[in-house]
């Protein structure tokens, strides 16, 4: 059984929100750079989409305290309203009329991208095998 002290868990999520914002403006700013400032703002839009979503979903699913039933309560409420404000939020940009959707999507499945690697990249490593 692997066991996880909560500051590394907080430590690993602080990680990955990092990641998200920093792979947002990269992105944000290649786009801007290349195609001019709809594109750029819409990579922003993107990004920011997938950031706040996974944020309120972080806040909620680490808040301290409570046992595993009211964790796990958590856990599938901050899901639950994660999906629900993605949605909310492309609704609302749809509205506005200006987004350019290419960099958008991009940018918002690079957030998505970044919630799974980070993980990935920052567990244990395993020692090499010997071939027998």
């Amino acid at each position: 059984m692997i066991q996880t002290r909560v500051p590394d868990v907080r430590r690993l999520a602080a990680r990955i929100l990092i990641a998200q914002v920093a792979v947002t403006v990269a992105l944000a700013a290649l786009c801007y750079g290349v195609w001019g400032v709809r594109h750029g703002a819409s990579a922003l839009a993107g990004g920011s989409i997938g950031f706040i979503a996974n944020l309120y979903m972080t806040l909620t699913a680490l808040r301290p305290g409570g046992g595993a039933g009211l964790v796990l309560s958590r856990v599938l409420l901050g899901q639950f309203v994660k999906v629900a404000l993605t949605v909310a939020m492309f609704v609302a940009l749809a509205r506005t009329g200006r987004a350019v959707w290419p960099p958008v999507i991009a940018t918002y499945v690079a957030t998505l991208v970044v919630f799974w690697v980070v993980p990935v990249l920052a567990g244990p490593r395993l020692p090499p095998r010997s071939v027998g």
